[in-house]
């Protein structure tokens, strides 16, 4: 939507683009496309959690299940870290995509970019769009910036649509050149010196909205510009695709496919080759009737403090819907051919959360999920369980490297991530070197071991840790002690624990945790 004080136009309206698939190519391979799904509110972790022995020798975990059909061809990742300690829901939004904590919950601030547009930058001018920004979920007023994973390289957020018909019309109404590109120009034109006009009379702030217009319409133009000549890097599809524009979708499931069909298309025809798609924002009020479901998303999310067994099976329902869109995905793009591959094999395709814990908003151990890019150097079929925390900005630097794109110290990023391209064969087992012991000290329980979570989902907010002689120290503590010190960042580590404590028929159960100091191998 091109914006203006007193003016508005929409780019499907305007009808600016050429068909995708009209200009010859060059090109002799298929160009790498980069794809994003997004779910806020991050996952309930023991349901999510996967166990193994290898990165080949594992079981998908009860979230994972809708998975199991594109098994091969997904790359499961674990020990993923943002910085140290929690994060907010606007941050989880803001640096899912640019690894870095937001800027204020309101719009229009200075955000870190996003890795999508640091790529788009640098491979957008090969494509009528540079990129494509869609969601199936409103904006949340109070927060606004939770509902962006896409921003631009001067902090402004990338606007989003969510009907699919309007990115049809936006990629294929093919009126943009000859007099229909002259039309279009003309209208532009109009409105631009309107705007001007207006300038000139209005108030600081309102210029600054106008400027903002301004590169709006020079941006529009520019892609007026190109739809007139193919670009020299434009790619032929080589199984030519079916272009029907879609109908209005009937319900929220219809419209879902409806935008992933859209996302389909573009990296078909070249439309594009950087896309991103928020499922839910990052505190998302959707809620899922469709599935029998009455609650809110985030009001689910909320698990410890909304405790109950229908509340946490309500959120893995709308986990596993998620998983199951993207699975969707991941087979639509595998089952076109393309070149001596299919489009699969030259999509890298990254499905996750910006946060772990749905109530603990932890950073830690993030849900992600890669699939395809087969050609792109990604290696699918595979758990990759890092022994130790990776930054999770290494894993936004090696797609970019996947798209061709160096993107060297992005972010909070320290390098690019190992092992996305061959195997590791890292040892996914926690040694037990006998000193797992509990002991008092000073009135205070001291407890050292492998930190588990219950798998009671009426006590969400208990915790075990295992003793070198098998047993376990119960941890019974409020949900803020326990938020506090962030002890879901600790799940699956051995550490040490310090704190009150209470003995119930000879049993020792940690109340409180003051302290918690990680083991280092």
């Amino acid at each position: 939507m091109l914006r203006g004080a007193g003016a508005a136009l929409a780019l499907p309206w305007l009808d600016i683009m050429t068909p995708a698939v009209a200009a010859a190519s060059t090109r002799k391979r298929p160009p790498i496309r980069l794809g994003v799904l997004y779910k806020g509110n991050g996952v309930h972790p023991p349901s999510w959690d996967i166990s193994g022995t290898s990165e080949t020798k594992f079981e998908l975990s009860p979230l994972m299940q809708p998975l199991k059909s594109v098994r091969k061809d997904v790359l499961l990742l674990s020990n993923l870290d943002h910085a140290a300690g929690g994060w907010s829901h606007q941050s989880s939004a803001v640096a899912f995509l640019s690894s870095l904590s937001a800027k204020g919950r309101s719009l229009g601030g200075q955000q870190p970019i996003s890795i999508d547009q640091f790529v788009a930058d640098r491979v957008g001018q090969h494509t009528p769009m540079r990129s494509l920004e869609m969601t199936s979920d409103g904006i949340f007023l109070p927060a606004p910036i939770t509902s962006y994973v896409s921003f631009a390289a001067d902090g402004r957020e990338l606007p989003r649509e969510s009907d699919p018909q309007i990115i049809f019309d936006r990629m294929f109404r093919g009126i943009g050149t000859g007099n229909n590109r002259g039309r279009n120009r003309s209208v532009l034109d109009a409105v631009l010196s309107e705007a001007k006009d207006l300038r000139r009379k209005a108030s600081a702030e309102d210029q600054t909205r106008l400027d903002r217009y301004f590169d709006s319409v020079r941006a529009v133009e520019q892609q007026l510009e190109q739809a007139g000549k193919p670009a020299p890097g434009r790619w032929q599809p080589t199984t030519p695709p079916k272009l029907d524009r879609p109908g209005v979708a009937e319900g929220f499931p219809a419209r879902v496919k409806a935008l992933l069909d859209m996302m389909v298309l573009a990296f078909w025809t070249d439309t594009t080759r950087v896309s991103t798609f928020m499922l839910a924002n990052s505190s998302s009020r959707i809620v899922f009737d469709f599935l029998g479901i009455q609650e809110e998303h985030h009001y689910l999310s909320h698990f410890v403090r909304n405790a109950g067994t229908k509340y946490i099976t309500h959120f893995n329902q709308i986990t596993q819907w998620h998983l199951a869109q993207y699975a969707y995905l991941i087979g639509r793009l595998g089952e076109i051919p393309e070149a001596d591959g299919r489009l699969l094999d030259n999509t890298v395709l990254m499905f996750g959360s910006g946060m772990k814990h749905g109530d603990y908003h932890s950073g830690r151990d993030l849900p992600i999920v890669m699939a395809g890019g087969q050609n792109a150097g990604i290696k699918t079929g595979r758990w990759l369980k890092y022994p130790d925390p990776q930054p999770y900005g290494n894993l936004l630097v090696s797609m970019a490297k996947a798209m061709g794109v160096e993107a060297k110290e992005f972010g909070s990023s320290t390098g690019a991530l190992p092992g996305l391209d061959r195997t590791m064969n890292y040892d996914f087992g926690i040694k037990d070197d006998g000193s797992w012991v509990v002991r008092e000290i000073n009135g205070k329980l001291e407890v050292k071991g492998l930190l588990r979570p219950t798998t009671d989902l009426e006590k969400t907010n208990v915790y075990f840790v295992r003793l070198s002689n098998g047993a376990d120290v119960k941890i019974d503590a409020p949900f803020k002690d326990l938020n506090r010190i962030r002890i879901d960042n600790y799940v699956g580590r051995v550490a040490k624990f310090t704190g009150a404590f209470l003995s119930t028929g000879g049993e020792k159960v940690m109340t409180n945790v003051d302290a918690i100091k990680p083991v280092t191998r």
